[in-house]
């Protein structure tokens, strides 16, 4: 068996084990619902998440009301995935619902809510709505400062999405500042070698090359692309040692099984960059682009088959991670004049993309 089904199977295991225990009596249909949406999530089947997550939300909604904190986290989720697949009013539409909820149960400066906000505030800035996004951002920011304070790393998380705000509206100085602030932090409080620093750092990256700044970017995009690397494939890893760290954290959600959906549901807005994330490839790809701009060719070359590697590893042959590593590696050949070794990667891709069409 695949170490990616392996690692789903055990992943929707660790997350539903605690469902079926749980003091609100989560009936087998919920289950189920949150179970494929799980799976298809990672699987990267995005409109199936968002089938079993629609499923999930009426069966929730029909057991403990449209106005229940467990339905409020499914709509967070829901609206994640319709921004993903670019659906991005719907997603607004489901972020306000579910932030009316929290700010109804909770009060106007809960944790749920600021994650929300901040949600928000992406949703705003893929769409270049900028003004509306800094103002998400920052109620994010105030609620959890007043929570956790300014030094934290929850703050610090919002702090570095300020920052590629800032950086998108070419407030460049801004931008370095509150990255730069917000990294240290974070690594301050989960370590230098923790994926949840990929993102920030990739922005970072982009900041400089952005301004022409190239060997600056330079050392941000391999601290980024080490850190996908060393979390991803260490030179140790195996399939055993990935396992008994998922059933690590089954234990720990077992010792919580008390507690209900919406306090242990998994909140994709939060993940940080792995293989099953729909922006690593976009985000892993920036270092081998700089390389092929300065002519480095086989230093990029060797970061596409090392990247390839990982993510068949780690997702199998048919995931559309997979296939967005070998379009960017077609690309890459064609610029090389190496035409043979981009029509095959690209027939790779484009086989895959069939495969999850139907």
């Amino acid at each position: 068996m695949k170490l990616s089904k392996r690692l789903v199977l055990t992943l929707a295991t660790i997350v539903f084990f605690s469902f079926s225990y749980a003091q609100e009596d989560i009936s087998w249909e919920i289950e189920e619902y949150l179970e494929g949406y799980i799976d298809a999530y990672f699987n990267a089947k995005y409109q199936k998440a968002i089938d079993f997550g629609e499923d999930a939300l009426r069966a929730i909604e029909n057991k403990f009301g449209p106005e229940h904190l467990n339905a409020a986290a499914m709509l967070n989720n829901l609206a994640a995935l319709y921004k993903i697949k670019g659906r991005y009013s719907d997603a607004e539409k489901f972020y306000n619902r579910a932030l009316g909820i929290y700010e109804k149960k909770l009060g106007l400066d809960n944790f749920n809510a600021a994650r929300v906000w901040n949600s928000k505030g992406e949703n705003y800035q893929v769409r270049r709505k900028y003004f509306e996004a800094e103002k998400s951002y920052k109620i994010s920011q105030e609620i959890l400062e007043k929570n956790f304070g300014s030094g934290n790393p929850n703050t610090s998380l919002i702090l570095s999405h300020l920052g590629s705000l800032y950086k998108d509206e070419r407030r460049y100085e801004e931008a370095e500042k509150m990255l730069m602030y917000s990294l240290q932090t974070i690594a301050g409080a989960y370590g230098e070698g923790h994926p949840i620093l990929i993102r920030p750092l990739d922005d970072m990256g982009r900041l400089y090359e952005i301004q022409g700044r190239d060997q600056e970017a330079e050392q941000y995009y391999r601290y980024a692309w080490g850190l996908f690397k060393g979390n991803f494939y260490p030179e140790d890893a195996n399939v055993g040692k990935a396992i008994n760290r998922l059933k690590s954290e089954a234990e720990k959600l077992w010792n919580q099984r008390n507690e209900p959906i919406y306090k242990r549901l998994l909140d994709i807005n939060d993940l940080y960059i792995g293989p099953w994330h729909p922006d690593a490839p976009r985000i892993i790809d920036r270092l081998p682009s700089l390389y092929l701009k300065q002519t480095r060719y086989a230093e990029a070359e060797n970061i596409y088959e090392d990247y390839l590697e990982i993510m068949l590893s780690n997702l199998g042959p048919d995931h559309l991670n997979v296939a967005k590593v070998l379009d960017n590696m077609a690309k890459f050949y064609r610029k090389l004049r190496k035409f043979d070794k981009a029509k095959e990667a690209l027939e790779k891709a484009q086989l895959i993309y069939r495969k999850n069409l139907n």
